[in-house]
């Protein structure tokens, strides 16, 4: 028998109250595993590739701005 069903043969054995108790703490460990990791362990990948960006003529937004301002 493995390590996984004795656990599992003791955890029947408890009463509800303390299989209740077991239930929730599995329940918080598995939901704090999940905020720390991604399902897959992998980046999530776009479903299409990102456009080249647009190449803007003119002077910057940001100097526009700065030459409005005074």
């Amino acid at each position: 028998m493995s390590t996984v069903e004795e656990i599992v043969e003791a955890i029947k054995e408890l009463s509800q109250e303390k299989r209740d108790e077991v239930r929730r703490q599995l329940v918080s460990l598995w939901q704090f595993d999940l905020r720390d990791t991604k399902p897959s362990g992998l980046p999530i990948k776009r479903a299409r590739p990102r456009r080249p960006p647009i190449q803007i003529k003119g002077k910057p937004i940001s100097e526009t701005v700065v030459e409005d301002r005074r």
